[in-house]
């Protein structure tokens, strides 16, 4: 097991990409863990295959689990992968923010309509 899995160092990419599949095929390995991870993210056994190709997916997958105290509870006791390497996975896994931030961005200019006095 690599260091930064075991929760000793800070896991890169490729090692969070490793535990999210990891973490589920646990939990495609049991069939109520499935069904409640299909019922909770809305996806359906036919489109499951296709779903899992997108590049968000194992990122959905770790924000599926960091959300649920017991399954993190039971990946750390069956898999040994601590709560902490999860989130920090998750971390590595998420889109890197756009590098055009808002005060980069000029404002529209927006055509004045004429005032007129209401009081005339």
């Amino acid at each position: 097991m690599s260091e930064a899995i075991s929760g000793l160092g800070t896991p890169g990419r490729g090692d969070s990409e490793g535990l999210a599949i990891r973490i589920f095929e646990f939990i495609v390995a049991d069939v109520d863990r499935i069904i409640q991870f299909l019922n909770v993210t809305g996806l359906q056994p036919e489109t499951l295959r296709e779903s899992a190709n997108t590049p968000h997916f194992l990122l959905g997958v770790l924000d599926y689990v960091s959300k649920d105290d017991e399954l993190l509870k039971l990946i750390h006791k069956d898999l040994g992968i601590p709560p902490d390497a999860i989130l920090s996975a998750a971390g590595h896994l998420a889109p890197k923010p756009d590098p055009v931030t808002q005060a980069d961005k000029k404002p529209e200019q927006r055509t004045q309509l004429p005032r007129r006095s209401m009081f005339r």
